[in-house]
């Protein structure tokens, strides 16, 4: 499809995104892996379930000091060069992980595989504006987006079944070598820039420094980093302990595996649907309202109904309206700070959104703790979902 002389849209767009997605779904799965196992990987190591949590936990520690130096790459080095160094970090350490054989080894590679993720996760708005049209680029960052959840979905969905089929251990041997294979794909399929440009009035005139000055002088942006920070929060804390809020309410390991990765479906789903009509109708405000109003009845029926069936249609629909608003708000982001450069805004965006995270994991183990429950902390996330609402009704349209 001719724009111009000048510009033009190639079909080699979907598969340069496609490689980028195969990479984000790795990382994801080497995260969430071991939260629907963790009594039985804490029970092998000899150690707590809340250490188990922190194998998780270490990820999202890692991804802030690291995330600044990730955005520096994707800015200044381009996205090929900065996912091709977080994609062999991640395929080598996934690796050694497999070996470990003590708990402290396992979290130290834990810990290295984290290393790679930022300069993964940063990149997918960098990737629709290299390679996309306006008109596209929310779908973009929503499929981009779409493949963490798909690797969250497979890793909680997949990991229990390979652990009974294979054994821990070459069930780990198993994730390694996808990582390395989505590695070299990702390396000799990938590409910086399509021939010409998608449109014409593209400029990145702005470097990491300037911007990030830039980027705390705009009001809007601290809005949605308060909503990163608790959407994200959110959504890593539920992912983090599934499987101990739904311990008195299921019936083996596998179905806390189920319902995690019916919700992660769900966010999938609504990934690919939302930013699409956000794209259509050229606004981000609505959709992201929509996403905070709607997670809050869904929490409260996942974190409170006995019924198997009614926990999976709740985690369905939590996933479908909550995890959209994570592409959509980094489009959002991308578009009201503009001309900065798209990797350092979402590089800021999820430093705050991993920080909620580390808040959220461990502010829930903390009330599940006094009220031996983790009902009350799901409570305490729904109550944060409000805050988040209110803090959303300030935010201002940024889609042209």
């Amino acid at each position: 499809m001719n724009q111009s002389t000048e510009t033009q849209v190639y079909g080699y767009r979907w598969i340069v995104l496609l490689a980028f997605m195969f990479i984000a779904a790795v990382t994801q799965i080497l995260w969430i892996m071991f939260a629907p196992i963790s009594s039985l990987v804490a029970l092998l190591h000899g150690v707590t379930e809340f250490d188990i949590a922190l194998l998780s936990l270490i990820f999202m520690v890692v991804y802030i000091p690291v995330s600044i130096p990730s955005a520096y790459l994707i800015d200044n080095k381009g996205f090929k060069y900065a996912c091709t160094v977080g994609a062999v970090i991640t395929a080598i350490f996934a690796v050694f992980r497999a070996f470990s054989p003590t708990y402290t080894f396992l979290m130290i590679f834990s810990a290295c595989i984290a290393i790679g993720q930022p300069f993964v996760f940063n990149s997918p708005t960098k990737i629709s504006r290299r390679w996309f049209p306006v008109k596209e680029r929310g779908l973009a960052t929503g499929l981009g987006t779409m493949a963490i959840f798909l690797g969250i979905l497979l890793g909680l969905l997949v990991t229990p079944f390979a652990t009974l089929f294979f054994g821990f251990t070459n069930m780990m041997l198993l994730y390694a070598g996808i990582a390395i294979i989505a590695a070299i794909l990702f390396i000799f399929i990938a590409k910086e820039h399509p021939p010409t440009p998608p449109e014409l009035d593209e400029h990145e005139d702005e470097k990491m420094m300037t911007g990030l000055r830039q980027l705390f002088g705009i009001k809007q942006f601290f809005i949605l980093i308060v909503l990163f920070f608790i959407g994200l929060g959110i959504f890593n804390g539920i992912a983090t302990w599934i499987e101990q809020i739904l311990i008195d309410r299921i019936v083996d390991l596998t179905q806390a595996g189920i319902v995690g990765a019916v919700l992660i479906f769900g966010g999938i789903i609504g990934a690919v649907i939302i930013p699409e009509l956000s794209d259509r109708y050229q606004r981000r405000k609505p959709f992201i309202l929509l996403s905070l109003v709607m997670a809050i009845p869904f929490t409260f029926l996942l974190a409170y109904y006995p019924n198997y069936n009614v926990i999976l249609i709740s985690a369905f629909l939590l996933g479908f309206f909550l995890m959209p608003a994570l592409p959509v708000g980094l489009q959002a982001g991308a578009e009201m700070t503009k001309p900065i450069p798209e990797g350092t805004s979402a590089g800021v965006l999820m430093i705050f959104g991993q920080a909620g995270g580390i808040v959220f994991i461990l502010l829930m183990s903390l009330v599940s703790d006094i009220t031996t429950t983790f009902f009350w902390a799901m409570m305490l996330l729904i109550i944060l979902n409000l805050i988040a609402l209110v803090a959303s009704l300030f935010f201002k349209e940024t889609a042209r």
